[in-house]
């Protein structure tokens, strides 16, 4: 419990960050509906403990305090060899590369999925698609029935297209989402409501977006005032306000 100046004691809420105090404060009011039913709400402030309102936040925020002792070594160690001139940074300039190269020349016939890396059909098996009895894996069907960015010559298969394997993790990106920032198999993400799908794989995408607001999930209130042009496209449409624009979905704010 946390305890005001007047010596009410109020709720206190877990925080993440032991620095922050949260507490729930409940209050009555009349409820906008047909029976004038009055039902309580719970009203939530968040504010630094007393010790830490004098640092100096910039330097506080990656102290133990904020983040904790394993999330920073963690942190620590990642930048240490995700450097453009460290293991991590050279691989991903060595990759960025290849992909430069492929699409400046794409493959006409492309033999594998970029998402499963199983082989299409009609494709031989190489060595890698062929299990320890020497039998080849299942192919991922014809490479018309998947998707093809004509942008950054991503190829995903029927399978890894599918709703039900879409992801999203550090090891394990969304097979069925290409390699393009501000698209996804040329669909403009500015087009489409909120998602934790959407991005190039390494970034999430968090620009304009002006979905219809009937299938966005969201009310009107949630979008500005008026229309604008679209920093991503260039349409002048309704946009959602940018409180929103990092969603990872309607449902989830």
């Amino acid at each position: 419990m946390h305890k005001t100046r007047s010596g009410r004691d109020l709720p206190l809420i877990h925080s993440h960050l032991p620095c922050l105090t949260v507490i729930r404060v409940k209050r009555s009011v009349l409820a906008r509906n047909a029976q004038n039913v009055t039902e309580p709400l719970w009203h939530t402030f968040s504010y630094l403990n007393v010790e830490c309102q004098t640092e100096d936040w910039k330097v506080h925020k990656r102290t133990v305090c904020v983040k904790g002792e394993i999330w920073n070594k963690t942190e620590r160690t990642l930048r240490k060899i995700s450097g453009p001139n460290n293991p991590m940074g050279r691989l991903q300039s060595m990759e960025d590369n290849a992909w430069a190269f492929r699409r400046q020349n794409p493959d006409p016939n492309p033999s594998h999925c970029d998402g499963c890396f199983r082989r299409f059909r009609g494709h031989p098996p190489n060595e890698d698609d062929i299990d320890e009895t020497g039998k080849p894996y299942e192919d991922c069907g014809s490479v018309s029935d998947g998707k093809r960015c004509r942008n950054c010559d991503w190829v995903a298969c029927r399978d890894c297209m599918r709703p039900e394997n879409q992801k999203w993790s550090v090891l394990a990106p969304p097979t069925g989402t290409c390699r393009c920032l501000k698209s996804n198999f040329g669909v403009r993400y500015c087009t489409l409501t909120t998602s934790y799908l959407h991005g190039d794989q390494k970034k999430h995408y968090h620009g304009d977006r002006h979905p219809e607001v009937s299938a966005s999930g969201y009310s009107r209130s949630a979008f500005e005032d008026e229309p604008r042009k679209c920093g991503n496209c260039g349409k002048v449409a309704l946009c959602l306000k940018g409180e929103h624009l990092k969603d990872l979905s309607p449902l989830i704010q």
